[in-house]
């Protein structure tokens, strides 16, 4: 209860502070496009500019590191810019501080990560962020280096808003990876897992045989967020991300009272995890590299945290990728992923703070600086690299997202309530408690209820 009753009050801020924002900005706004010379913002002069850098890098990781890399080198570069690096890579203590932050118009972020969806709609509708489209159009040459699947993060005309809002980072795909050796042991072959059914047969061969299937990280509550995800669109298709956020299928309703069924079940069973709620994801992925667990469902960022250190299965190829079994067959390519990662300008109505923080964003998505990013560290950027990564198990994502014809993310993101994601993963974390599938769906819409 309390945890619900600080999401209302922050909503409450963060729908107060919006208006706020909109009607407290200085002469010299950016509600009109640009003019020739504020879009020239390389050959700027910017001199005592300080701007803040809200995102969830993770300085422990190498991507992180080439973050604080990168603003070093581009705050020497640009002397006259002082870049503020915010990192907060725990996603819930994340969306909590961006909710904080842009909730006062006089501490929001300059540039903040998100994930497109109703938040940044509603930041737009409060028009506390910047239209990039001048500057794409000012620049093809930086436009062109993005592939197609990134620029969802940046268009929100289903939301009824014109133009290009943020600059897209990542891309993604969620593929089950599983350790070679431990199937083995158990009699499992890999190839024969296709449905979610085959995928719980292999489970209870793997306990029959002594072997975890999953660890899964539950603390952190994105992973039952993202099982609940997928499993909806292995059953229904993408569409009913859509259909979720119209209402036109309900939290409660037969639908999701299966997927929530399928989840219970599975966890019932002990295949999900020994101590769901006591893990974190950090401890999840070390069991599976340790090959304390056969499975492990996750993004395509895996592929580059395995190639680091001293991870033997890695190293060994003893770690693969299939794509993550569907509940109905009409469904098998109907997969999470996509665009991930965008961040987004906030209309601080500061000119130059606007400009050094677009200046920011190109210099990081520059074509030499993204290729030595993927060369070293390989992930799924947004610009196309030219380089090919040295990454075996990122060519298997690579050729699975390939077969895939239809690609959404969280689901709760395309709902128009801001707060659907948290309050879903919420309740989700009702399931290793012993809550029902109607328990699960109950509490879902008498939470979504308080914010009405």
């Amino acid at each position: 209860m309390k945890k619900r009753m600080l999401s209302l009050l922050l909503a409450a801020a963060i729908t107060g502070s919006l208006l706020y924002g909109c009607g407290n900005k200085t002469s010299n706004s950016t509600k009109t496009a640009p003019n020739d010379d504020a879009l020239n913002i390389e050959n700027r002069e910017y001199k005592d500019v300080h701007i803040t850098f809200l995102n969830r890098m993770d300085s422990g990781l190498k991507d992180g590191q080439w973050y604080q890399k990168k603003i070093q080198e581009f705050m020497e570069k640009y002397p006259g810019i002082t870049v503020e690096n915010i990192s907060i890579p725990t996603e819930a203590d994340y969306l909590d501080q961006e909710s904080v932050l842009m909730s006062d118009a006089s501490s929001m972020p300059s540039i903040f990560q998100e994930y497109g969806g109703s938040r940044v709609a509603n930041y737009i509708k409060a028009k506390n962020l910047v239209d990039l489209k001048p500057y794409y159009d000012a620049d093809s040459a930086w436009k062109n280096t993005f592939g197609e699947v990134g620029w969802g993060l940046t268009d929100f005309k289903d939301y009824g808003y014109k133009g290009v809002y943020g600059v897209p980072w990542s891309t993604y795909f969620i593929s089950l990876f599983y350790n070679e050796d431990l199937l083995k042991e158990a009699n499992v072959d890999p190839k024969s897992i296709k449905s979610w059914d085959d995928l719980m047969e292999a489970c209870k061969k793997l306990k029959a045989a002594g072997i975890q299937p999953f660890e899964m990280g539950e603390k952190d509550n994105y992973r039952f967020g993202h099982l609940h995800t997928v499993l909806n669109y292995k059953s229904y298709g993408t569409d009913v991300a859509t259909k979720l956020g119209k209402d036109e299928i309900s939290y409660d309703g037969d639908e999701e009272k299966a997927i929530y069924q399928k989840m219970i079940d599975a966890t019932q069973n002990g295949y999900l995890g020994t101590n769901l709620l006591g893990y974190d994801d950090d401890q999840e992925r070390e069991l599976f590299n340790t090959g304390k667990a056969a499975f492990l469902f996750l993004g395509s960022w895996y592929c580059a945290e395995a190639s680091t250190g001293n991870n033997e299965l890695y190293n060994n190829k003893k770690v693969h990728a299939i794509a993550f079994p569907y509940v109905n067959k009409e469904y098998e390519h109907s997969d999470m992923g996509g665009a991930n990662e965008c961040f987004y300008v906030t209309d601080t109505g500061d000119k130059d703070k606007i400009a050094a923080s677009v200046l920011l964003l190109k210099f990081l998505t520059s074509q030499k600086n993204i290729d030595e990013l993927v060369g070293s560290y390989p992930v799924l950027t947004a610009v196309n690299p030219t380089v090919t990564a040295d990454n075996y198990l990122m060519k298997e994502v690579s050729d699975l997202m390939k077969q895939s014809t239809d690609i959404k993310g969280d689901i709760e993101n395309y709902d128009t309530q801001q707060h659907m994601i948290n309050t879903v993963r919420n309740a989700l974390q009702g399931i290793p408690t012993g809550h029902t599938a109607e328990e699960v769906g109950k509490d879902i819409v008498e939470t979504s209820k308080e914010y009405e």
